[in-house]
């Protein structure tokens, strides 16, 4: 099979676009136009409109302007079932579970039809979280997938994970199109399964997509796919559009980079009108807890108004916006919000059949019991600050008894699950630790570990210049202050290990993932002076033995501080 280049892809992609979008159109059930509202749409949270007579930018409603709906989800990371909202596995129905896709099926199934015109979009990470891809990797989501009405799905990060040729063979099993206007692969099998865009002829409508530059390094993509960035990417792509797709003046913009770098490209693009992301696992709309309002509204180079809408994670929320284009393909009237899937929405049963029967493969797991925690250890604020989750998976590295290091640290993406107060199971472990990382140690120099500390309070790499794409936690060994409004650079205040001011000349032994030690999320420079140790999740499962019953509290090892003077070398 020859491979297929971006250019020949472009070159390609009319016949391609137009092959698939009249089979779209074949399987389109038409019926009657009605207006979802938000009472049809079973929203929990209100919702966000601005439809009574006048779109956005004040301007009237016409007849002639054109009604599409768009559901979407994004960072389900194989939560084919429901699932507690904490993360871990739903054992007990009666405590409250959300999410899974036979809900997701149930909403879609139900409430799609009422719509002449709509469109299904999966934003990525449908990759890692829980033991349907520990065990079955993409098989049973590609199963789970094909049975939804998807018309087109972009890649997360996590979907390279287990390398190109695995997620090649997944791609290949799905039944719509996989678009990436930004991963540039000279693997034949994969360059086969992406598109550069999707024309939908019915809606004179181009969805491009891409994912964020930094899937190089955290996560497992071969040296044969790279990554560009993503604003470079959907400018040329907006533009080939224009020019070779006459009739097409609406595009929607799929992408896997973050909220925050969705409002970025917003702002940096013309012709985009809708943003449908992932990545950030960020939560928007009327909700307690979320960051913003649902859509979030930027504006473009042309002053333009951007739709920008992301749900959340795992599927506990299935996003839904109505817009309303007008002839120049701008959107000028919308009404929608994420639908939260909660124990009061159906299963769709047949579906649920299914995945019930696949996780049958788990009742050893969940079977093991490893002991019990006294409080929650927590997971969802690890990215921001010291967490009780953190906290105990970095003492388990810093105690490891096979080891010699001073103290642990580990990235917080690399915890991915929270512990309810109660039994611990060996299934619970898996999930908190579902990559398969391996204990190693590693030496540094207290001058070394001061700049580590220093570029991941800043987000930023002194020794390239990319992006630190995770927040850390620590052993108790290790204790840091850090000014978060001191200029990039100049923002850790305070390090210490064991309970003594690093000393900048001092070596020091850390236990940390070999995950980082090879470079990832841009801790350090990548390093092959290791050898790889125990898993993380055997490491952490035979500590929560050995602690039983676990009772953990944050200890101020991670603080902030008002303090402006950096304490290094004093």
């Amino acid at each position: 099979m020859k491979f297929l280049s971006f250019a020949l892809a472009l070159g390609a992609a009319y016949f391609l676009d137009n092959v698939v979008a009249d089979a779209s159109v074949a399987v389109d059930r038409l019926v009657s136009k009605r207006h979802l509202t938000k009472r049809d749409a079973g929203f929990a949270n209100g919702g966000n409109s601005r439809n009574s007579g006048k779109g956005a930018n004040g301007k009237p409603r016409n007849s002639a302007n054109y009604e599409l709906s768009f559901y979407h989800v994004n960072d389900v990371h194989s939560h084919l079932d429901e699932f507690r909202s904490s993360g871990s596995s739903c054992t007990d129905a009666t405590k409250g579970c959300v999410g899974g896709y036979p809900r997701i099926k149930t909403v879609i199934d139900t409430t799609r039809p009422t719509h002449r015109n709509s469109l299904f979009l999966n934003a990525g990470d449908e990759f890692q979280g829980t033991l349907f891809y520990t065990l079955y990797k993409g098989e049973k989501i590609a199963t789970t997938l094909n049975q939804l009405g998807f018309d087109a799905m972009t890649l997360g990060n996590h979907e390279f994970d287990d390398g190109d040729d695995l997620l090649a063979n997944f791609l290949h099993n799905l039944t719509f199109p996989i678009i990436s206007s930004n991963i540039h692969t000279k693997n034949p099998k994969l360059a086969f399964a992406l598109l550069p865009y999707k024309i939908f002829t019915k809606h004179n409508l181009a969805v491009l997509a891409v994912t964020t530059e930094t899937t190089a390094y955290i996560s497992n993509p071969s040296n044969l796919t790279t990554f560009e960035d993503p604003v470079t990417a959907a400018v040329r792509t907006v533009n080939y559009i224009k020019k070779y797709h006459k009739g097409v003046n609406r595009i929607v913009a799929l992408t896997h980079i973050g909220y925050d770098k969705d409002i970025e490209l917003a702002q940096s693009t013309r012709d985009i009108s809708l943003i449908i992301g992932g990545h950030s696992h960020t939560l928007i709309g009327n909700m307690t807890g979320a960051k913003g309002p649902y859509p979030t509204i930027a504006t473009n180079l042309d002053g333009d108004e951007v739709f920008v809408v992301t749900s959340y994670r795992w599927g506990e929320y299935l996003g839904y916006i109505d817009v309303e284009f007008d002839r120049k393909g701008k959107i000028v009237s919308y009404e929608g919000a994420p639908i939260h899937l909660t124990n009061a929405t159906a299963e769709a049963p047949k579906l649920k059949a299914q995945i019930k029967q696949w996780a049958t493969a788990f009742s050893a797991y969940s079977a093991t019991i490893l002991g019990s925690t006294e409080f929650p250890l927590i997971q969802t604020t690890c990215q921001l600050e010291e967490c009780t989750l953190g906290d105990f998976t970095a003492d388990s590295m810093e105690d490891y008894p096979l080891g010699s290091a001073v103290a642990g640290i580990i990235n917080a993406g690399g915890i991915r699950a929270e512990i309810d107060a109660g039994n611990i199971t060996l299934q619970q472990a898996l999930e908190c630790f579902p990559f398969g990382n391996s204990i190693t140690e590693l030496d540094f120099t207290g001058a070394q570990l001061w700049e580590i500390f220093e570029n991941i309070v800043s987000g930023v790499s002194s020794v390239n210049g990319l992006t630190v794409t995770s927040f850390v936690q620590v052993s108790r060994s290790i204790r840091f202050t850090y000014n978060p409004t001191n200029a990039v650079g100049s923002r850790l205040i305070t390090l210490a290990i064991k309970g003594e001011a690093i000393d900048l000349a001092a070596t020091y032994r850390i236990s940390t993932l070999d995950y980082l030690a090879t470079g990832g999320d841009n801790f350090w420079a990548s390093r092959s002076d290791f050898v790889t140790l125990g898993t993380m999740d055997q490491v952490w499962a035979e500590y929560v033995k050995s602690k039983s019953p676990v009772s953990y509290v944050t200890d101020g090892r991670i603080a902030t501080t008002a303090d402006t003077v950096s304490q290094k070398g004093i």
